[in-house]
């Protein structure tokens, strides 16, 4: 079946990659595939439900207002409409962010889709490549990935300790990994 963020690439057996593998590398599963996703307890048709709610709410408040006299509260009632559906599709654009990291022994694949939904790619030689756990403040530790002098920060809109359990796993297939000859 393919993965509803990341397409057929994310749903098929054998590597189907966004960008070419490097000369010689294979094809085979690879030794590790996580995709990363902000964290979401809401459901679709609870998020239209809401809209629906808020939308309803605001529609008869406006109407009292009017029907008061009152239009510097309605008018006030349009700017907290307005900050609601905002903060309502800012949500939105927060839930699109992923990132899929895939390593295989001669290379590793890190694809990301921003909350625009455009796309991006990096692929890293997996025998230079090194993760460093860097102590961050409230939010917790901040994952880089570093090889020949790039650095890329992954798992920015993970919790702390979900971050941490990231760097476990990459760690522990990224040490293992042999390198390619």
């Amino acid at each position: 079946m393919p993965d509803l963020l990341f397409g057929e690439a994310a749903g098929t057996t054998a590597f189907a990659p966004v960008v070419q593998p490097l000369p010689g590398a294979t094809t085979d599963e690879p030794l590790f595939d996580a995709v990363a996703t902000p964290n979401d307890s809401g459901t679709r048709h609870g998020r239209v439900l809401f809209a629906g709610v808020l939308a309803a709410y605001f529609a008869i408040t406006l109407y009292a207002w009017l029907r008061l006299g009152a239009w510097p509260m309605a008018v006030y009632s349009l700017l907290v409409l307005a900050f609601a559906l905002w903060s309502v599709y800012a949500d939105a654009r927060r839930r699109r962010q992923a990132e899929r990291i895939r390593i295989w022994p001669d290379h590793t694949l890190l694809e990301r889709i921003d909350g625009s939904g455009r796309r991006s790619a990096s692929e890293w030689q997996t025998a230079w490549l090194r993760l460093a756990v860097v102590p961050g403040g409230a939010g917790g530790p901040e994952l880089r990935l570093t090889s020949h002098g790039r650095s890329e920060t992954v798992g920015t809109f993970l919790t702390g300790p979900e971050r941490l359990d990231l760097a476990k796993a990459l760690a522990r297939h990224i040490g293992r990994a042999p390198a390619a000859r």
